[in-house]
């Protein structure tokens, strides 16, 4: 017994048009892979640049072309925070924590807007969250600005000692503790702190304004009205010294550190 197969004409042009679809499906859905990965990898080079609006527009672009994703989310939030777009900032950062929401750096992009924008109880709820990943300076650092402004002074010498910790030579987190210790009352060892980075030979203007203000707050105004100070003029220390007495008799460590501006690293 013979047995034959029968494929007629018409049978085997759907296979052929079937074939033919699914190669196109896949060619095309490779050529939008490829535009998205051009597209991101050209706002990437621009971010880089430091021309932050314009990849933050190019990263809108992928998102509306594509979908958005945690991660292009996340850059987007970077890019806007970086142009100075707080608000931006955060509503990204925002939209990459739904998508995922223990994912580290939108936790600590959307703190830092948080503190730009003057949202000193939130950005430490974020940034608590963050530092449980991101055993990182900045993390460590915005999260001790967040809890000065909170009104947390000694949780903030901890944070601050924990990024000094991962970057001992850095004169704005050591001047940060020092503002910190300060806050929370720790004279003797803000002025030790401030006098370390004073004699830096590291040291910028901004610094040696920092030691006037934290060394009056401390307690130690006969210190803040004596201590060589490359570049600050007898007016200007008269100055920063009459500020901080205005700081110092606030009633809060609170209030404190908001008159002060405390920004993070």
């Amino acid at each position: 017994m013979t047995i034959t197969a029968d494929f007629s004409s018409g049978t085997v042009r759907l296979l052929v048009v079937a074939g033919m679809t699914a190669i196109l499906t896949a060619c095309s859905s490779a050529q939008v892979g490829s535009d998205q990965d051009r597209l991101l990898s050209l706002a990437d080079d621009i971010d880089q640049q430091g021309d932050h609006s314009t990849a933050a527009a190019m990263y809108e672009r992928a998102i509306d072309r594509n979908g958005s994703s945690a991660n292009v989310l996340v850059r987007l939030g970077q890019a806007r925070l970086d142009a100075g777009d707080n608000e931006g900032a955060a509503r990204a950062f925002r939209d990459a924590l739904r998508e995922d929401i223990q994912l580290a750096p939108a936790l600590l992009g959307l703190g830092t807007a948080q503190l730009r924008l003057g949202e000193a109880q939130g950005a430490r709820r974020s940034l608590v969250e963050a530092v449980k990943t991101l055993n990182s300076t900045a993390a460590w650092s915005r999260l001790g600005a967040a809890q000065a402004l909170s009104g947390e002074p000694d949780e903030a010498v901890n944070s601050f000692r924990r990024a000094m910790m991962l970057d001992p030579k850095s004169l704005d987190v050591k001047t940060n503790l020092a503002l910190a210790q300060a806050l929370a009352g720790n004279g003797i060892q803000a002025g030790t702190e401030i006098r370390d980075v004073v004699n830096s030979p590291l040291a910028e203007s901004r610094h040696y304004r920092n030691a006037v203000l934290i060394l009056v707050l401390a307690g130690r105004s006969d210190v803040a009205n004596h201590m060589a100070l490359p570049d600050v003029s007898t007016v200007e220390r008269q100055r920063l010294i009459a500020q901080a007495q205005r700081v110092a008799a606030l009633p809060t460590a609170e209030a404190r550190a908001r008159a002060l501006g405390l920004q993070s690293t």
